[in-house]
């Protein structure tokens, strides 16, 4: 009998906790799909050409049974498996033959998936079988033909183990890697109490079910917690680093295995609010939570693991294992979290590595690598277009092809005589009647390129043109650097967003150069007009934001509202729960964006406390 090996784990999905005396009885089962099971027989069974299968050749020429094309379903408590099948029957008669039937129809067999006696084998017992015509009838010539070769074909069609001693091994592996040390005989109870328990037919395929047993942990009295040393707030920066760099890690290799390019901008999103839920944690004065790894990996796997479970539908069965072993892991960490504190979840750092690998156990990067340089890889794969260079080193890029154009193509998108002149310069009120028509001019520009270069309808022209002008305006009253003392410096948040979009240089780690960022004006400008079209196009008008109440406009709120909270905030501005200090931003991007799209487009300079009217466009600069 051959076996089958699953070296990955199945997918686990959350079936319920029970209360003992002694602790909990976690029961998770462990999920085969009709597809995987398909997959399995063509590789053990129809391995010949074309997945065909010869279950019967007495070796004289006349008598043979192919089976080809397998079918997996279901029927009740038993699995159904069709096949067509091509049947020849005759008498040998030296060395010619006397053909007496040749067949062409289906095969219909029913199985009962069993546990072996050791608990850790599937195997499928036949217990019923039919053999039909073209037609789909049964008649009484091919019965007895069935009756004749059933001998042959159901020990074959029996053949197939599914050793799932693996996925015990990977979860007797992780478990010490996500439960607290602090008592080593609750963890070796769990790994000792795994063990398979039923195997049951489901509508879209098999379930064992897999259980075992985790002990109460008496966790000591809660009391207040003193403030985090200094060593203790770098620990804990470091672990937000590590959890982004895992997800980041997991949504690369979603991306790269991805053939449903609708999902990308969801993958995006997911990856894009998980940072700026990060963000917001680190610019906290007082973290909320001593495990931060743990809060961010619980709340994006809710939106995650649905993403994940319907890409592995579509990849190739090896692939599909690797991603649905992440996807049983993760559940089995979920359905732990639900206990609370007794549970003693403690997700570490060799935890979420082990995690990682297990999606992608071949990938050469380290999973938990963070550093701020551009990815040309993770660009690509969420649907950007190549890295762009600095006004300053004036590079050419070539123009791609794909629906998203290369952005920063042309080294004419700025005037880089332009560009150098605002690049040195931090300007005082005295000079912004000179300062000002500048960055309108370079803005102009940005929009310019932007709208050549990216699929736009042209009716959204105008308002992605007020977007971008009353996007800087709000940012940063149109400003890329300050003077501290005599240096030139960046400008810059508190929370890590540079230059004249105010681009976050954690949210968007990966995707642009941060030394650009922060001392290129037209750089900084490119960037955040891309950031801002995708939210445009890829969110607020695939999401029909301007079919609400407020019409075409709303696409501007809607986008500004993403760009400044991340995706899921796309649709605050119009919400009455949204809390008044985001409110408040709201309502000052869209007093700004009315000004603009009213014509006063440097209304800007009353940043400065300077009459707009005082000021003039130069003829060149487009209104």
């Amino acid at each position: 009998m051959k076996k089958w090996f699953l070296y990955n784990s199945i997918a686990l999905v959350l079936l319920g906790l029970s209360m003992g005396s002694h602790g909990h009885e976690i029961q998770v089962p462990i999920q085969l799909n009709n597809e995987l099971l398909r997959h399995i027989l063509i590789r053990e069974v129809y391995a010949g050409p074309h997945h065909t299968a010869q279950v019967w050749n007495d070796n004289s020429g006349c008598n043979s049974l192919v089976l080809s094309n397998p079918r997996v379903g279901n029927a009740g408590q038993q699995l159904r498996i069709l096949s067509d099948g091509i049947a020849k029957l005759g008498t040998p008669i030296g060395n010619s033959c006397i053909p007496l039937l040749d067949w062409k129809g289906t095969i219909e067999v029913f199985q009962k998936p069993m546990l072996g006696p050791e608990l850790t084998t599937l195997y499928f017992q036949t217990v019923q079988s039919n053999i039909y015509n073209a037609e789909g009838h049964k008649e009484t010539a091919t019965g007895q033909l069935w009756d004749r070769i059933k001998e042959y074909v159901h020990p074959r069609l029996s053949q197939v183990r599914i050793d799932l001693q693996p996925q015990l091994a990977e979860l007797r592996n992780l478990l010490p890697l996500v439960l607290s040390p602090q008592d080593r005989s609750r963890i070796q109870t769990a790994i000792d109490s795994l063990t398979l328990t039923e195997a049951q037919t489901t509508p879209d395929g098999i379930k064992v079910t897999l259980r075992f047993t985790l002990p109460d942990l008496n966790p000591p009295s809660p009391s207040p917690e003193p403030a985090l040393s200094p060593e203790e707030m770098q620990r804990w920066e470091a672990a937000w680093q590590q959890g982004d760099a895992f997800l980041t890690f997991i949504i690369k290799q979603a991306a790269a295995e991805n053939e449903l390019e609708e999902l990308r901008p969801l993958l995006l999103e997911i990856l894009l609010d998980a940072r700026h839920d990060i963000d917001k944690a680190l610019t906290t004065s007082t973290p909320r939570t001593a495990d931060p790894i743990r809060a961010l990996f619980l709340r994006t796997w809710e939106r995650l693991a649905p993403v994940l479970r319907r890409l592995s539908l579509s990849m190739p069965h090896e692939t599909a294992l690797h991603y649905l072993s992440f996807i049983a892991a993760s559940d089995v960490l979920k359905t732990i979290d639900r206990l609370g504190p007794a549970s003693g979840l403690d997700i570490s750092t060799d935890g979420i590595r082990r995690l990682a690998r297990i999606i992608a156990p071949q990938a050469g990067l380290h999973p938990l690598l963070y550093n701020f340089k551009v990815d040309p890889e993770l660009r690509r794969l969420l649907g950007f277009s190549p890295a762009p260079s600095s006004s300053q080193k004036n590079s050419q890029l070539n123009l791609s092809k794909g629906l998203w154009r290369n952005a920063w193509a042309a080294a004419d998108n700025v005037d880089q005589p332009l560009a150098s002149r605002l690049n040195q310069w931090a300007p005082a009120a005295k000079d912004m009647g000179a300062y000002l028509p500048m960055v309108h001019r370079l803005l102009d520009q940005t929009v310019s390129h932007l709208l050549l270069t990216h699929p736009l309808e042209d009716q959204y022209h105008s308002l992605y043109r007020w977007l971008l002008l009353a996007t800087a305006w709000q940012e940063s009253c149109w400003r890329q650097f300050i003077k501290k003392g005599d240096k030139l410096q960046p400008f810059r948040s508190g929370g890590g967003s540079v230059g004249l979009m105010q681009i976050n240089q954690n949210v968007w780690r990966g995707f642009y150069d941060v030394h650009d960022l922060n001392w290129d004006i037209a750089y900084n400008a490119q960037a955040g007009g891309e950031i801002l079209m995708r939210y445009l196009v890829d969110y607020a008008i695939k999401k029909g934001e301007h079919k609400k109440t407020g019409g075409l406009d709303n696409l501007a709120r809607a986008t500004y509202a993403a760009y400044n909270g991340g995706p899921g905030h796309l649709s605050r501005y119009r919400k009455g729960d949204t809390p008044k200090s985001l409110h408040k931003v709201d309502v000052s991007f869209w007093d700004k964006y009315r000004a603009i799209k009213q014509g006063n487009e440097l209304a800007v300079a009353q940043c400065f406390g300077i009459d707009a009217s005082s000021l003039s466009l130069p003829p060149g600069n487009r209104k």
